[in-house]
């Protein structure tokens, strides 16, 4: 069976997938064949259960400390600028006309119609418009350098020349959407590395019944993850307490330095202060007989409360007034600066995102072209970066699927107007 051809071949209908090929259709020459391969029987599966089933499609506001690489981050901002998110909302309300609104309280944009459905088929919509195709299932296995073109082998036997190739393939969290972090193996089939991969924005287990009790308590808290005893991250966002553990927006956004950095991970329960906490515990100066448990209970959920008292070691109808000094410090610590008794992650099969990847330095930051491969691309969360909860994973998708797809679609120009010559 001869191979099938096209001029330029996009593997993985993901977010940057989708945005890779809707460029790279509408920049290459024409008459050129711009072909989109997707294992799954439906492309964009994690754009549809994104958000809840919304799809918040970008962040509202956005800065480079909102994402983590190991590589380097002057890369990392010039991948962000090539694409700045004020430019990337106007293109989904512009050009796709998917009108973005904002939910106030978390600073996501999510489409008007609340559906993430709409996002995914905009976007494949563009990309058919733009003279792509779709060929949904083809299931990638093998990828092979031959000559000055790529020969994709699906795994029913079929194959397909193609002669430059964007690899969108995503990482290997929520494995049941099709991403099974094969697209590793074919980056290091044509010659790159990969740095060690972990499950980033997951939730976080515990064996400590005193807290896995209290399922279902959510409550700000400030976050603090120490490296060595240094501080490397802080942040104030939401934590929820579950049956197996920890999760909410603070702990998603911490669960990187657990998995990857081995950190230890406390917490400021209300995200209050010392200072804050302290003037509640003084409030028995005046000699009152309020409870320590009905203090806290002012500021924090009253099961929680009491597990916190009872972790400090303090009598649960001790009074304000009673407490000494080496109790009062004690559960200041526990108020403010708890450790959180983590076991582990709830793995792959859960997180919303895979850290490590193909290391910036492999690809050229104003192509994404590879350093190792020529006419190979690569682009979203194969690469070493992603971003915290809130829209900044899809910012990074769109920003660089649409500059590999563009760059792409110029390097076919820069060949078509070779041979011409």
């Amino acid at each position: 069976m001869s191979a099938e051809q096209a001029d330029l071949a996009v593997i993985g209908a993901g977010a940057a997938g989708l945005m890779a090929e809707r460029f790279a259709a509408e920049l290459a020459p024409r008459g050129s064949r711009v072909a989109l391969l997707e294992g799954a029987k439906e492309p964009g599966r994690k754009i549809l259960i994104s958000g809840g089933g919304r799809c918040n499609v970008l962040p509202f506001i956005s800065e480079p400390a909102d994402f983590f690489t190991e590589s380097s981050r002057h890369v990392l901002r010039r991948l962000l600028d090539s694409w700045p998110l004020p430019e990337q909302r106007a293109f989904f309300e512009a050009d796709l006309q998917l009108p973005l609104v904002l939910e106030a309280e978390s600073g996501k944009l999510f489409p008007e119609a609340q559906q993430a459905r709409v996002v995914r088929d905009a976007l494949l919509q563009s990309a058919r418009e733009a003279g792509a195709a779709l060929l949904c299932p083809w299931r990638v296995h093998e990828v092979t350098r031959e000559s000055d073109a790529f020969l994709l082998s699906c795994d029913d036997g079929r194959t397909l020349l193609a002669s430059r190739l964007i690899l969108a393939t995503g990482g290997q969290s929520v494995p049941k959407t099709g991403s099974d972090g094969a697209g590793y193996g074919f980056a290091r089939a044509l010659g790159h590395s990969t740095l060690p991969l972990y499950p980033a924005l997951v939730p976080l287990t515990s064996q400590d019944a005193r807290l896995t009790a209290l399922s279902g308590i959510a409550l700000p808290v400030l976050w603090r993850a120490r490296v060595n005893g240094k501080v490397v991250e802080e942040r104030e966002r939401e934590l929820l307490i579950t049956h197996q553990g920890f999760s909410g927006p603070a702990v998603l956004d911490a669960s990187h330095w657990i998995t990857h950095a081995r950190a230890e991970l406390s917490v400021d329960w209300g995200a209050r202060g010392r200072e804050a906490w302290t003037r509640t515990l003084d409030a028995a100066s005046g000699g009152g007989k309020r409870s320590v448990v009905g203090a806290l209970e002012q500021h924090l959920p009253a099961r929680l409360a009491a597990a916190l008292v009872a972790i400090a070691e303090v009598a649960p109808t001790t009074q304000l007034a009673q407490l000494d000094r080496a109790h009062r410090e004690r559960l200041l610590l526990t108020l403010t600066d708890f450790p959180l008794p983590v076991s582990g992650s709830r793995g792959f099969a859960v997180a919303e995102v895979t850290g490590g990847g193909i290391p910036l330095g492999e690809v050229n930051p104003r192509t994404l072209e590879s350093r190792a491969c020529p006419g190979l691309y690569l682009c979203g969360e194969i690469l070493d970066a992603f971003g915290r909860i809130g829209g900044f994973n899809f910012q990074w998708a769109w920003a660089t699927g649409r500059l590999a797809g563009s760059a792409a679609a110029a390097s076919l120009t820069e060949r078509r107007a070779e041979t011409a010559g």
